[in-house]
């Protein structure tokens, strides 16, 4: 038990200095043309720094997928825009926090990652409750889950009747340099009632988006 104790509490340690962390872009990145302050990224080569000392730089344009929709049980899931980022970790903090949020045993000092912004519309008569994203799948023959390797900020969120909703999830991506993912199929999860009873299955359909 003693051991257990002491594990617990280096790691509210280290999340507690993950919270209070915040880098500091060096001023020859800030000058950059290329360097968004906002991290809106929309044109080739812009990049921007997280909090923790990660630079993010778009290696792939944001695309528009208005027409990628799937639908079931009068719940719709519709992509809006995708993008692929480069990202560099320039300190211990920023690889330890995407090794927390992504559950990754070990962090390069550059990898990839997709985000993805999307819709939800609930065209029922009453609120639902989310299941969000159950699993991603590339082209490449890897397997995303929110458990390992994705994050969905739809899990849990509730919609209310004849309401829409925007979400985005982030997935990191193995072997992009070398062998670049250019589609993934996304499968949604099942809907719930704010009591927690299933009233939707999950879309039969998976979603498919193309990264180029």
């Amino acid at each position: 038990m003693a051991n257990d104790q002491s594990a617990n509490t280096d790691s509210s340690s280290a999340s507690s200095d993950l919270n209070r962390y915040n880098y500091h872009v060096p001023k020859k990145e800030t000058q950059s043309k290329n360097y968004v302050k906002n991290g809106k990224l929309t044109k080739p080569h812009q990049f921007s720094y997280d909090r923790f000392g990660t630079k993010q730089q778009l290696a792939q344009p944001s695309i528009s997928h208005v027409s990628a929709v799937v639908g079931q049980h009068n719940i719709t899931y519709q992509i809006l825009n995708v993008k692929v980022l480069k990202n560099s970790a320039k300190t211990a903090a920023a690889k330890q926090a995407v090794a927390q949020v992504l559950n990754l045993p070990n962090v390069p000092d550059t990898y990839y990652t997709f985000v993805i912004n999307y819709k939800v519309t609930n065209e029922r008569p009453v609120k639902i409750a989310l299941n969000g994203v159950t699993s991603v799948k590339t082209n490449q023959g890897q397997t995303l889950q929110t458990s390992n390797q994705l994050t969905d900020s739809a899990a849990g969120q509730q919609i209310a009747a004849g309401q829409s909703r925007k979400f985005v999830m982030n997935g990191y991506l193995y072997h992009y340099a070398n062998n670049p993912t250019t589609e993934l199929s996304i499968a949604f999860g099942p809907a719930f009632n704010t009591k927690g009873k299933q009233i939707a299955n999950a879309p039969d359909q998976l979603l498919h988006v193309k990264l180029s």
